[in-house]
């Protein structure tokens, strides 16, 4: 039997992914930065509940730059078009291109293209605001598509999902903040501050 296994893993090591290790984790240093997120490799970030403050993250990884950016240095993947660059500073948005897609599939197409341009250092997917339905339905050979795309191209690919999904991610991360509706009255600053990460330990399957 463990012959068999060890013939299935070579074979088939896409189906040997990565899985959740138990054990107690550790908050990871704030602000995250685009430095946070393993280079070629699929990084996960979802929310610990409501009030996670997920798309805040977008804002901590643009900052607030004094100049405009000659050219972009983030690409965000919006898979469900609802980012508002109108809340964010020009400054801010000139580092950023912006794809926008309505479904989950034309996500996924979009970040491989932009992966295998090999021209891009850091890719957001947001996946958030997509249903939970048309993620799941997404093939598993999808994810593992990008992830080696990443490997080969160097990028980071930072994926904000809504719940545990990318079994290719070589790190995830649970966020939580705990925000409230009275909280849309304080700065961006005061809001970054209250993020925590917590790593979520990912090993090998067996």
């Amino acid at each position: 039997m463990e012959t068999l296994r060890q013939q299935l893993r070579e074979k088939f090591p896409q189906a040997h992914g990565l899985r959740p290790q138990a054990g107690p984790v550790e908050a990871v240093a704030m602000p995250l930065t685009v430095a946070s997120f393993p280079a070629g490799a699929i990084s996960e970030v979802v929310p610990a509940g409501a009030g996670a403050g997920l798309l805040l993250l977008v804002a901590g990884l643009l900052g607030d730059p004094a100049e405009v950016s000659p050219h972009p240095q983030l690409v965000l993947v919006d898979g469900a078009d609802g980012f508002d660059p109108a809340s964010f500073p020009g400054n801010a948005c000139a580092r950023l291109l912006w794809v926008r897609c309505r479904s989950a599939s034309s996500m996924l197409k979009a970040a491989d293209w932009l992966l295998r341009d090999g021209n891009v250092p850091v890719v957001l997917l947001d996946a958030s605001g997509l249903a939970r339905r048309d993620l799941v339905a997404l093939p598993a050979s999808g994810w593992w598509r990008l992830k080696q795309a990443a490997e080969g191209s160097g990028c980071r690919l930072v994926v904000l999902a809504p719940f545990p999904l990318v079994a290719a991610a070589s790190l995830r991360l649970v966020l939580s903040a705990e925000l409230t509706l009275g909280d849309f009255d304080g700065s961006r600053d005061e809001l970054l501050q209250r993020l925590r990460p917590v790593p979520q330990r990912l090993r090998q399957a067996t």
